[in-house]
């Protein structure tokens, strides 16, 4: 069965969007988490996701390694905002892609919502899906 837990950090309905994202992906959904600067927490975690560590202490220590660096996102959205791009508006998500996940964080104003997929999963649907799920701040990197 796999893991999950209820949102704490986001000030929308992270549980409403992660039931959106599920619906929308048509391969698995490894895990959704949500997280800040300060703060990360797996709200999904697939059978898959969690057969993968020795003990939930390992997957917990490996999750706190990963918000060790994806707490940087934030950062870099000002750098793209600021510094790189500077007539953009805002940052709206990031992907990594990797030959066994892609990994999409998407950004809704000081959330970040971590979403891995397998790598042939395309990332528009899963961040149009966020967007009709939740209303989406008009200018969340400003």
């Amino acid at each position: 069965m796999p893991a999950t837990n209820e949102s704490e950090l986001a000030a929308f309905d992270a549980d409403l969007v992660r039931r959106a994202v599920q619906k929308t992906v048509s391969g698995p959904l490894y895990a959704f988490c949500e997280y800040d600067t300060e703060s990360f927490r797996p709200l999904y975690l697939s059978d898959e996701t969690v057969s993968m560590y020795d003990s939930r202490d390992a997957m917990l220590e490996h999750f706190e390694t990963i918000h060790t660096n994806v707490h940087m996102d934030f950062m870099q959205i000002k750098l793209f905002r600021n510094t790189l791009f500077p007539d953009a508006e805002r940052v709206e998500y990031i992907t990594t892609a990797m030959d066994v996940m892609k990994i999409v964080r998407v950004y809704v104003g000081e959330t970040g919502l971590f979403v891995s997929v397998d790598p042939d999963e395309p990332v528009v649907p899963i961040v149009d899906a966020i967007k009709d799920a939740i209303e989406w701040p008009p200018n969340q990197n400003s």
